[in-house]
């Protein structure tokens, strides 16, 4: 005799984003397009962005709007090389080419990353900590001067910042920061270097909201890190074809794994700094427990993509 399962009630995006531009990245694929749509479909301008070009973005925006119903005009794209500090600021420089009522952000989705991969970036470091991580430090702190706060009612909602991390964060040896080690080509797909390069993201979000809490509370600005659940998608393009076909027969599918991020990216109540996952606050790693550890990793990240460690936005 047994017994029927009662199935927990899913959060689902109900809340409207219209008049809301969002930044999404790795967005023409996988999680990154399943949070472009779900934005799309709540009335947001979305921003898809990334390095496989206009084909694939074109492609991308045209299963949205068949898929949303949404404007075409609420879609558009522009290229971004996270594999390079040159490439995010190639991106920075065109942003600043908008027109002011069009470069306001009201969301910056930091989605795009990679398993791994051996070998270093053109800036000398592992792919890793340069794709997930150090190129993403330089986007949101380059982009932060564009961040807006919208009028809700008889309030300010704060812009958000969802950087998408991994439960592969609590895995780790610590928070490197050893210059020789990190610029050494990693072992290869979803070795340790993925972990600690997901660590550093939550780093990140944690001394960026203390910085903007302390320094810059006229900044109406929350950040948070998200773990979105394996997810069966094209993040796992690089393994064995055997590897991907085991994988996806237990992941969930990349709506499900959109959800924390569009959680996070939409409701009120979200707490700043925080670290979520299905849509709730999770534990994260304790060596994210040292302040003394994330200011080195902040100062160095910042001589790294050549930005001063003084000043919130990267000038």
């Amino acid at each position: 005799m047994g017994f029927t399962p009662v199935e927990q009630t899913r959060w689902v995006p109900r809340k409207r984003q219209d008049g809301r531009r969002f930044i999404v990245t790795g967005a023409n694929r996988g999680i990154g397009y399943a949070t472009a749509a779900g934005l799309a479909a709540l009335g947001a301008q979305v921003v898809l962005v990334g390095h496989e070009g206009s084909d694939a973005f074109g492609e991308a925006i045209d299963r949205i709007v068949q898929e949303t119903g949404c404007e075409r005009d609420a879609l558009s794209y522009m290229a971004l090389d996270l594999s390079s500090t040159e490439g995010v600021r190639q991106f920075v420089r065109m942003w600043k080419q908008r027109p002011a009522s069009e470069s306001k952000i009201h969301g910056l989705i930091n989605n795009a990353g990679i398993a791994g991969a051996p070998g270093v970036s053109p800036d000398g470091f592992e792919l890793c900590f340069q794709i997930n991580y150090l190129s993403m430090f330089l986007l949101t702190r380059s982009l932060l001067p564009f961040m807006e706060a919208t009028e809700e009612k008889d309030k300010k909602v704060p812009a958000r910042i969802v950087c998408v991390s991994s439960s592969a964060h609590l895995f780790t040896l610590g928070i490197p920061t050893d210059e020789g080690y990190l610029r050494k080509s990693g072992g290869g797909f979803f070795s340790l270097r993925y972990g600690e390069s997901k660590l550093c993201v939550n780093s990140f979000v944690r001394t960026l909201h203390k910085r903007l809490r302390d320094e810059h509370p006229d900044k109406l600005v929350d950040i948070v890190a998200v773990h979105p659940g394996s997810t069966s998608s094209g993040f796992w393009h690089s393994f064995p074809a055997w590897a991907q076909r085991c994988i996806a027969t237990v992941a969930q599918d990349p709506s499900q794994g959109a959800r924390t991020s569009l959680y996070c990216a939409t409701e009120p109540g979200v707490v700043s700094g925080g670290y979520y996952a299905d849509c709730a606050p999770a534990a994260a790693s304790f060596w994210l427990n040292s302040m003394e550890r994330a200011e080195d990793l902040w100062t160095k990240s910042s001589a790294w993509t050549g930005v001063s460690p003084f000043k919130l936005a990267a000038q």
